[in-house]
């Protein structure tokens, strides 16, 4: 069950279906399940599902993310992208990621949600990185290859060990070696 109060209630249960469902499985008999609560307080917060769903994509596109940002910004620039890692993994974001760029490819306003994710995250690592002392562009592509590593949905055949760990200790040179 999904706890909280509110409209954030409502879409981090949104987020739970999208993560073990897909966009097929947000409905409102699995949201009143997953959150325990009636359909009266669901209509209360959103007119309609269409209404719902378009908030659920600016949830994850916009608040949710510059919420988990701001919660890291003054920390030393390899800290904040250590606890950006640890955020994703202990909120699930890879399933939610993959479930939302799943519904984008059918729907603009996910769409829209997932570009506005990735400029506020690229934006964000790239900061990191020009704070450890690389130019804009060792930063930006710096930030490209570290973002784009974490939301591959790549199994290898070979154990890789802290691969995130590795890749930033890697990228985090100025060298680049």
């Amino acid at each position: 069950m999904v706890t909280g109060s509110g409209k954030t209630r409502w879409l981090l249960a949104g987020q739970q279906l999208l993560r073990e469902f897909g966009v097929r499985g947000v409905k409102i008999e699995a949201l009143v399940d997953t959150t325990n609560l009636t359909t009266g307080s669901f209509y209360h917060h959103f007119p309609n599902m269409a209404a719902y769903r378009k908030e659920l994509a600016e949830f994850y596109g916009t608040a949710q993310v510059e919420e988990n940002v701001e919660t890291i910004a003054d920390a030393d620039p390899r800290d904040r992208l250590r606890r950006l890692a640890q955020i994703a993994r202990e909120e699930s974001m890879g399933a939610l990621d993959a479930a939302m760029r799943d519904w984008a490819g059918s729907d603009p306003v996910a769409a829209g949600a997932v570009r506005a994710l990735d400029a506020t995250l690229l934006e964000h690592i790239a900061g990191a990185f020009r704070d450890l002392g690389h130019d804009e562009a060792g930063a930006r592509i710096r930030a490209f290859v570290l973002f784009s590593a974490g939301v591959a949905q790549v199994h290898p055949p070979w154990p890789v060990g802290d691969s995130a760990e590795t890749l930033l200790d890697i990228l985090e040179r100025a060298d680049g070696s």
